[in-house]
């Protein structure tokens, strides 16, 4: 019951943190080693999101330039 809780707290957003509270995990990183799987969706999301940045040319508004100096 507890990876079907967390395949569903997953399906529905939660973030690693989240699921992380939920399962009374002491870490982020135990809740991966036991539930990564469930996170692959995740990276195709980040992957779609990146591609539209770059498209769009919206990766210099996300990175400001640095000043000299700094």
């Amino acid at each position: 019951m507890r990876h079907s809780a967390a395949a569903f707290a997953v399906s529905a957003g939660a973030n690693v943190k989240a699921v992380q509270r939920m399962l009374g995990h002491a870490s982020a990183s135990m809740t991966l080693d036991v539930y990564a799987d469930l996170f692959d969706e995740d990276l195709n999301a980040v992957a779609a999101a990146l591609d539209a940045a770059v498209s769009l040319g919206n990766v210099s508004k996300m990175c400001p330039r640095r000043v000299s100096g700094e």
